[in-house]
């Protein structure tokens, strides 16, 4: 192996050893408390809704393309479930209720899936068919649906979400929640499907190179708008987890949620231009955002620290791609260069 290669095999596993070392430095800093099954289910509870946005992130990063209307699909879809199944009630400043249909858990959740998934759609045509920037579309989205929420709520919260709605936020089976399970389980069906699957191949064709990716007989205006409506539905299934674990909803849920899903995507090894990093990377960005949340406040670090710290390992992240990129480029030229022996 090529000292190129080297170098390319490290840094696409630095992000491990990283988490390892926070690990480890707060293990010593807090002590055993730290390694405890009750801090390590606190951490994958934090990591689970953020997980699950970032699996969509992670799609459409690898298509080459951002979708941060994903908070506003959270906003959203949280405040219409909630309106829909609670039963009506005198709307004051501070609480409100539904519009009185009362519909069943049952009804409400597949809609917000189908919903959550047409939404991905919209924002696949914009781009691929109308030539619209993924960027601009996406953050006009979002301001619209988390808009259309507050015109919904009016701002106020309503509480009392049913019980057989809250079991995949707030659900245990034993002492393990429902949601850490079926954030792992999404993971793994993930890594999956894009490492296997005839769409993973799409997908980092068509992030990596668009042209060449249709020179090769794939559809990418098709691929890319497939990987908007995935975005779309992990949205809706992040809005029913949290609304099921705060059983209240309020049209700020969500809130600075992209930003966390980019940051750690790109934390795990994911490019920001498209065609290269993995799913089990952005789990492992998740995870190392979600252990340092844990630790800093285990050690009651003002929050305003903790921001820092994020902005800190960010930047990290980006330096440690910028290095990626510029090895896989020297080993492209190094190729070019190299003589052509003929028989």
């Amino acid at each position: 192996m090529t000292k190129g290669k080297w170098l390319q095999f490290i840094l696409d596993r630095m992000i491990w050893l990283i988490l390892i070392l926070v690990v480890i430095f707060f293990t010593i800093r807090i002590g055993g408390k730290f390694l405890s099954g009750t801090t390590l289910i606190n951490v994958l509870l934090h990591a689970s809704v953020l997980g699950v946005l970032t699996i969509g992130q992670t799609i459409c990063l690898l298509s080459g393309n951002f979708d941060l209307s994903a908070e506003g699909i959270v906003s959203l879809l949280t405040v219409l479930a909630a309106w829909l199944m609670l039963p009506y009630r005198e709307m004051t400043l501070a609480q409100a209720g539904g519009i009185g249909w009362e519909l069943s858990p049952y009804i409400v959740i597949p809609l917000m899936l189908v919903l959550g998934t047409f939404i991905g759609w919209i924002n696949g045509i914009l781009i691929t068919r109308l030539r619209m920037n993924n960027f601009i579309v996406t953050l006009a989205m979002q301001l619209f649906l988390r808009g259309i929420a507050y015109v919904i709520s009016l701002g106020a919260i309503m509480p009392g979400t049913p019980k057989d709605f809250n079991w995949l936020g707030g659900g245990r089976i034993g002492a393990i929640p429902v949601s850490v399970i079926f954030t792992l389980i999404l993971f793994l069906v993930f890594e999956f499907f894009v490492r296997y699957a005839r769409f993973g191949r799409e997908l980092y064709a068509v992030g990596a190179n668009r042209d060449a990716a249709r020179a090769s007989g794939f559809n990418p205006e098709k691929t890319v708008t497939q990987a908007y409506m995935i975005g779309g539905f992990m949205a809706a299934l992040a809005a029913w987890m949290l609304l099921g674990r705060l059983e209240v909803s309020v049209p700020t849920l969500g809130q600075g949620m992209t930003l966390e899903t980019v940051a750690s995507a790109v934390i795990g090894g994911v490019a920001l231009s498209g065609g290269s990093g993995s799913i089990m990377g952005a789990f492992s960005g998740v995870l190392l955002l979600s252990v340092v949340d844990t630790g800093l406040n285990m050690m009651e670090v003002d929050p305003f620290w903790i921001t820092g710290v994020r902005g800190l390992i960010i930047l990290v992240a980006l330096l440690l791609e910028v290095q990626k990129s510029r090895i896989r480029v020297d080993m492209l030229a190094g190729r070019a260069k190299s003589p052509v022996v003929r028989s």
